[in-house]
């Protein structure tokens, strides 16, 4: 069987996928991690999260406007 999906249906899947992990643990772990591998197998490397937060420097929030409060 073949199945067609865009990759934001593939993601919405695996996202799916995760919340059934969460709530059901390690009951369905395995089959998930097979699952979500064949599904993300085709869109490549998974894009990298700089470990290092980077912040504005002071000088920069001193110029920015002001919020108002309600």
């Amino acid at each position: 069987m073949k199945i067609e999906l865009t990759d934001e249906e593939i993601n919405a899947l695996v996202q799916l996928i995760d919340v059934a992990v969460k709530a059901g643990g390690l009951n369905v772990a395995q089959a998930a991690s097979v699952l979500a591998t064949k599904l993300t197998a085709h869109l490549g490397p998974p894009q990298e999260v700089e470990d290092s937060p980077i912040f504005a420097e002071p000088a920069d929030l001193e110029d920015a406007p002001k919020e108002e409060e309600d």
